[in-house]
């Protein structure tokens, strides 16, 4: 019998996939030291390959920069012609290399993080002399593409019953096939801050320990339109720190320290991509995001308000939904709002325990272990 060896296939779109990977390899070499689990980027990270360009580089351009693209491509993408001419154009040279990759490393089990890489994958099993278990994790917390589905035969981990719901009903999905698990969130996001280790964690990165933070963020392409609400701070001489985590986003960290350096009185601190955000998350007071899955539930984890200022047409509209409905946030665009709230929560000194009894009125289930269970079991 074969040594259960996992490979986890993702893609650099944002920062969920790679990191709902990492999680979960982590717990799950934890709970079961006898597997082995690869992580396996599923192009490969040569950023002039095909794939690579049409999946990173232009979700990155589309999310920063041109507003309408990514919408565009997503609906589109809801049809199954066009999810057709995507799998067409990848199955040119993918399976080759998945195929020696799982060849070479005896692999008995591919998970894949990211829509792209499934079809391929199931062009290479017919060619594995094994059994080879293939499973999709939808990283899409409560609505999602529809290319998630392209291949209605393999097993599908989701976060929530809504996902299933959708997947049954809208892509005819045999709900055998889908089981329901908890949101891949790095557990060191439920270790609570006390008020002296908030204190110390500020120190540390640079900030007044007395002084209210607010952090702006959006994964791991980093936040658009930042400047605009870095604007109003500056307009309004703004009282609070401002932490800015900007990703891959170089271009915008290099602005955003020029600001910083010729506004001096303006508290701004300028992060790239970091291993450290739940701490950034931890020591603020409120929190300015763009509605990806993963920066939106890593702050409603810590109990933080959360202002969304962008999300992208469709795919992340129920994120809004849920932070809206639950009270746990707002959605507002215009920045001099966004400056209004930030000090009309900074100012309310009742705010927190408002807060507090919202965040207890609701269960945000990020149990990794559970989740690593399920998938080890295998039990379908």
């Amino acid at each position: 019998m074969l040594k259960r060896k996992f490979a986890f296939l993702y893609l650099n779109t944002g920062c969920g996939h790679k990191n709902a990977a990492k999680i979960l390899k982590t717990s799950l070499e934890r709970l079961y030291p006898d597997c082995e689990v690869f992580l396996l980027h599923g192009f490969g990270e040569n950023s002039k390959k095909l794939g690579n360009f049409i999946f990173e580089k232009i979700y990155s351009i589309a999310c920063n920069y041109i507003p309408g693209l990514y919408p565009l491509i997503y609906d589109t993408a809801q049809y199954r012609f066009v999810q057709w001419l995507y799998v067409l154009g990848l199955s040119l040279t993918v399976p080759k290399r998945l195929r020696r990759f799982i060849l070479k490393n005896k692999i008995t089990d591919v998970v894949s993080f990211h829509f792209a890489l499934t079809p391929p994958l199931i062009k290479v099993k017919p060619y594995i002399p094994w059994n080879l278990n293939i499973t999709e994790i939808v990283t899409d917390p409560f609505n999602g593409s529809h290319a998630w589905y392209y291949q209605r035969e393999q097993h599908f981990l989701v976060y929530s019953q809504q996902m299933k719901q959708a997947a049954v009903e809208e892509c005819h999905v045999n709900p055998a096939n889908i089981k329901v698990i908890p949101f891949l969130n790095n557990p060191k996001f439920r270790i609570p801050f006390d008020a002296e280790k908030v204190r110390e964690t500020r120190i540390k990165h640079g900030f007044n320990p007395e002084k209210p933070v607010v952090l702006l963020a959006g994964g791991g392409e980093g936040m658009p339109g930042t400047m605009s609400i870095i604007k109003k701070c500056i307009q309004h001489s703004a009282e609070f720190a401002i932490a800015v985590v900007c990703g891959r986003d170089k271009t915008r960290q290099e602005i955003l320290n020029t600001v910083a350096k010729s506004h001096p009185n303006l508290d701004l601190h300028v992060f790239g991509f970091v291993d450290f955000m739940d701490e950034l998350v931890k020591i603020c007071d409120c929190a300015v995001i763009k509605a990806g899955p993963a920066i939106l539930m890593e702050i409603l984890e810590c109990r933080k308000p959360v202002i969304i200022s962008r999300y992208i047409h469709n795919q992340e509209k129920e994120n809004v939904r849920f932070t809206t409905r639950n009270h746990l946030g707002w959605f507002i665009q215009d920045p001099e709002k966004i400056y209004e709230k930030i000090n009309e929560i900074l100012s309310d000194g009742d705010f927190s325990q408002k807060m507090n009894e919202n965040f207890d009125r609701i269960t945000i289930n990020t149990n990794v272990d559970q989740a690593a269970q399920i998938l080890y079991e295998n039990q379908w």
